[in-house]
């Protein structure tokens, strides 16, 4: 439901997201994102912290018995590193198109079963380009009486230091690096968990 604290999009989930998004921007793409589990998952100013995200598809985002297993793979990954699903994200195929489709909606509902302050973002790949001035986030809960409603962006913290380091990420073409489950389906040798992608972000001085 939605909240009335900040959410705060940490650059390593902001990184995937954005990442995953371009290196297939002629397809739609999805994900979940990560946080702290629901005992600590808002810190002292009510703000719900968005810490990761695994991308899910690009080949055909539907609610599917793989996407189960998929969710019953990271549910089981992260949660002994304190962390749950608390998100989802979407960028659709068409670039003007940033409105949530019913894939997009159900899988949030299905979050918000276990983590009631969960997020839907949707990516403007219009604004995806490798000189990041602004968020291209479009972020949106639910409310206490079903609806969907967006947040303000003031209440939507994307630091610019992390805008700077997806920029430069882009620039690099690290997005050819990045794997969802579409592809670790198709040869389980592939980490999706990008642990080799966590590995570079730490040669970068953000959080």
């Amino acid at each position: 439901m939605t909240s009335s604290g900040n959410i705060h999009m940490k650059c390593l989930a902001l990184t995937k997201m954005l990442l995953h998004a371009a290196r297939w921007g002629h397809l739609a793409v999805n994900g979940v994102l990560l946080g702290p589990s629901s005992e600590a998952g808002k810190d002292s100013t009510n703000t719900l912290v968005i810490t990761d995200a695994v991308p899910l598809f690009h080949q055909q985002l539907a609610l599917s018995p793989m996407l189960d297993v998929a969710l019953t793979q990271i549910e089981q990954r992260y949660s002994a590193q304190g962390l749950e699903i608390v998100g989802y994200y979407q960028a659709n195929e068409n670039v003007k198109d940033v409105v949530p489709d019913f894939v997009a909606k159900k899988i949030t509902e299905k979050i918000a079963e276990n983590y009631d302050s969960s997020c839907l973002v949707m990516i403007d790949n219009r604004k995806v380009c490798m000189e990041l001035s602004s968020s291209p986030l479009i972020v949106s809960q639910l409310t206490q009486d079903g609806k969907w409603k967006n947040r303000d962006n003031k209440s939507v913290i994307v630091d610019q230091s992390s805008l700077d380091t997806v920029s430069d990420l882009l620039r690099r073409r690290v997005f050819h690096e990045i794997t969802d489950f579409d592809l670790h389906f198709d040869d389980i040798t592939l980490d999706w968990a990008n642990t080799n992608l966590n590995k570079l972000m730490g040669s970068y001085a953000v959080a």
